[in-house]
């Protein structure tokens, strides 16, 4: 059974007879997938081909960019224009509506960034992504280099390009999405579990951060508890759908959660998932990620989108 209910209300998030259909496979390490709206198709990388790919909604699969200086996550910006994450350029970036891109961030402190992992968008504008050691620890996975950051962090990139590290407990951050604008859940591959972060205004005397203007609003991430773990495997991407349940990648698939993060139940494929996102036309279609192939399935809910 591709669809495994562990509570009764599972299977009303599909429509009859949804199961889980392959799209594409003969890939080494496929991550990072984001809808486009403008561009009518999904993105997603191949990390350790160095590819970035695009699905698009007539069912074509094509080369974005090769080389793709190792892209992981992407998201979009409240432009529509796709960011990624860039394990090589260890930088954010942004593409642009000619097709080229831009660097956004790529040095913190005076040091380069270890190698930006995933991507999310919060409703002021502002991009926070996760920066763990993969594309410098893995040649796979990006150009190798030396670790210039004190930790790990998750950070903060103001509109106005201010720079922040909000987030500085976490061994190795990687997929994040925001559950509200005040609440943000980071998953941690370095100790499998996923934990929950509350924003507010940072004061002005706050460590580590810079107040560069009056436009400018650094936040404070306090640390609410460890939101909650899957098993087999560990969360890598995650999602939230529009009545705040959780969609996270696992070992054997996809495992669906209440907003408290109690298991509801699992679209189950025959490997790891590594991430996910919804889109299609009707925003109802989720995409997934498996290392060596890349996934669908159609639900009855979409991608909650607090930039409403």
């Amino acid at each position: 059974m591709n669809l495994h209910a562990t509570r009764p209300e599972f299977p009303e998030l599909f429509p009859d007879g949804a199961a889980p259909r392959q799209l594409a496979d003969g890939f080494t390490w496929t991550e990072g997938p984001t809808y486009v709206p403008a561009r009518q198709a999904v993105f997603f990388s191949d990390v350790r081909q160095n590819r970035l790919l695009r699905w698009s909604d007539a069912g074509e699969l094509a080369d974005e960019m090769n080389p793709s200086h190792h892209q992981n996550g992407h998201c979009v910006d409240l432009q529509g224009r796709l960011i990624a994450c860039s394990h090589g350029l260890r930088a954010v970036v942004r593409q642009e509506d000619d097709g080229s891109w831009t660097t956004l961030a790529d040095r913190f402190g005076g040091g380069r960034l270890n190698s930006p992992n995933d991507v999310t968008l919060h409703p002021d504008g502002s991009l926070w992504f996760s920066d763990p050691t993969y594309g410098i620890d893995k040649p796979e996975e990006g150009y190798g280099g030396t670790k210039e950051q004190p930790g790990n962090f998750v950070y903060r990139l103001d509109p106005d390009g201010t720079l922040t590290a909000p987030i500085r407990d976490r061994v190795k951050p990687n997929g994040l999405v925001f559950v509200s604008p005040e609440r943000l859940l980071v998953s941690d591959t370095g100790e499998s579990r996923t934990h929950a972060y509350r924003l507010a205004p940072a004061p002005q005397d706050t460590p580590g951060l810079t107040w560069t203007g009056a436009d400018a609003q650094p936040q404070a991430a306090t640390h609410e508890r460890a939101w909650f773990t899957v098993s087999p495997g560990k969360t890598d991407g995650l999602r939230v759908d529009e009545q705040g349940r959780i969609w996270s990648s696992a070992g054997d698939g996809v495992h669906v959660l209440t907003p408290d993060g109690e298991e509801i139940g699992r679209v189950v494929l025959s490997g790891t998932v590594t991430n996910l996102c919804f889109g299609g036309p009707q925003g109802n279609v989720l995409y997934m990620t498996t290392g060596s192939g890349f996934w669908c399935v159609k639900t009855r809910t979409r991608a909650l989108d607090l930039t409403r």
